[in-house]
């Protein structure tokens, strides 16, 4: 994997069966409640156990070189990804959400030290500490200070600001905010916003926010020349909608309303919508004006639903399932599985199934679990008719199926700092080595970021809102 950011489904009888017990299954039981004996019932403990081994996973993973109370980040992936002990800024806050959602005592502390991970981070990111975040850091050794965050300098460098990872830094520390009531964490959310206004607001073309900045040989930063991100846009539109509750109606330091500047962030959302087809394109070119129509991504789709909750967006989800769902398989071209293993859910864009040198139906895990997450969201605020949330809900288990069988088959002889990671434990990141179109691939190392998301798509959250229900 280069450097960034079977279980058979039952049919419709279990699928009409879970609906009626989703709601109390995903988020009121305890994920290692035993259910009584019945096809439904081995189907939930398997469910439970899923959910707890996953959990296991995110908690070694983020122990693997300190523990307790030291401020620290999480490596991002099994040490057999090459990317040595690289915590990537956006795994790290999914895997806040994960913990903020499971809600145990133990959680909570885990997701405050994460937090405060963050906010040193962003007073010790190098060469700027100015409220942003670098993509990345190393937490394989202690700082001057003993927080397990040093910069991730040689060989890789992951000194880039993206938007998108800015927004998603907030929203976790919105979250903990929200939940904890420590100032600290609204104070580094408001730092990170004003840095995202000061240096990425656009006005060109459909406006918006920029793609971020880099950092140059003479460790300057520098505009990036990348277009304008919909993804992008889509989480700065939830952090700064986030921070107008937050603040109670506050406003930027630049005295714009955080209302105003999440508006801003979604005209340019909306403007990316293609209202023949039913999807949202990547974005813009490099002129920062003109529409990138490929490759088209499935996160476009299926977080916008979650962010926007907004019925006229949804068949979004639908052209996803239609266009960007694959199976896996041995036969599969230059495929990692062997024998019979076969896995079905999503990839990450349009240019992923039609990669020359990857394997074309490699499933993205991380992208099959946004799409669980927004069935289940859809489900609940679509007002669709009684079938089509039947269907919802039956294709969301289809896929924690796929997401379940794959914790439980791939991965084998995996590490961290040396240690095994018992199979069975967290996802990896792909079934297969995954082309995504935009000059990075992902592949079957074990990923903090797609079990954080199997974790929070399991539980029925969403972290586009406060308080994650939708």
């Amino acid at each position: 994997m280069n450097a960034i950011s079977r279980r058979k489904f039952f049919g419709f009888g279990f699928g009409a069966a879970a609906v009626a017990g989703i709601a109390p299954l995903t988020l009121t039981q305890p994920a290692h409640a035993v259910v009584p004996n019945s096809n439904l019932g081995d189907i939930a403990n398997s469910y439970f156990g899923s959910i707890e081994r996953a959990l296991q996973f995110q908690n070694m993973m983020m122990d693997a070189y300190a523990s307790g109370s030291t401020v620290r980040l999480i490596q991002s992936y099994a040490d057999q990804s090459g990317l040595e002990s690289t915590a990537f800024t956006y795994d790290n806050a999914v895997s806040i959400h994960a913990y903020l959602l499971e809600g145990s005592r133990d959680s909570l502390a885990r997701a405050e030290v994460l937090g405060q991970g963050l906010i040193y981070a962003q007073a010790n990111n190098f060469p700027f500490n100015d409220g942003r975040f670098a993509q990345a850091y190393f937490v394989n050794q202690p700082s001057a200070s003993g927080a397990y965050i040093t910069p991730a300098a040689f060989p890789f460098y992951f000194y880039t600001s993206a938007v998108g990872d800015q927004s998603w830094a907030g929203m976790a520390l919105a979250q903990l905010y929200r939940r904890t009531g420590n100032k600290s964490y609204l104070t580094a959310a408001l730092l990170v916003a004003n840095w995202i206004v000061t240096n990425t607001y656009n006005t060109l073309g459909p406006g918006g926010y920029s793609f971020g900045t880099n950092i140059n040989q003479y460790n300057q930063s520098v505009p990036s020349t990348n277009g304008k991100s919909t993804e992008h846009n889509i989480d700065t539109y939830a952090f700064f909608t986030m921070l107008a509750d937050l603040t109670r109606g506050g406003s930027a330091n630049n005295g714009t309303s955080w209302k105003g500047l999440a508006a801003h962030a979604l005209s340019f959302v909306i403007a990316m919508y293609n209202a023949t087809d039913g999807y949202f394109f990547t974005g813009t070119e490099g002129d920062q004006i003109s529409i990138n129509y490929y490759p088209v991504p499935e996160d476009c789709q299926t977080w916008s639903y979650l962010a926007l909750l907004a019925n006229r967006y949804q068949q979004t989800i639908d052209w996803a399932l239609a266009n960007l769902q694959t199976t896996d398989t041995a036969a599969s071209r230059d495929s990692s599985l062997t024998g019979t293993e076969s896995f079905t859910g999503m990839v990450f864009d349009s240019a992923s199934l039609n990669t020359p040198t990857y394997d074309p139906n490699a499933v993205w895990l991380e992208g099959t679990s946004h799409t669980i997450a927004a069935l289940v969201a859809r489900s609940i605020a679509g007002k669709e008719s009684l079938r089509d949330r039947f269907q919802d809900l039956q294709t969301a288990l289809k896929f924690v199926n796929t997401c379940e069988s794959a914790q439980a088959e791939l991965g084998a002889g995996q590490t961290v700092n040396g240690a095994a990671i018992p199979l069975g434990e967290g996802l990896v990141a792909s079934t297969s080595g995954m082309d995504t179109g935009f000059g990075y691939t992902y592949g079957p190392s074990k990923h903090i970021g797609a079990t954080g998301w199997y974790l929070i798509a399991a539980r029925g959250g969403n972290p586009f809102q406060l308080g994650y229900e939708s």
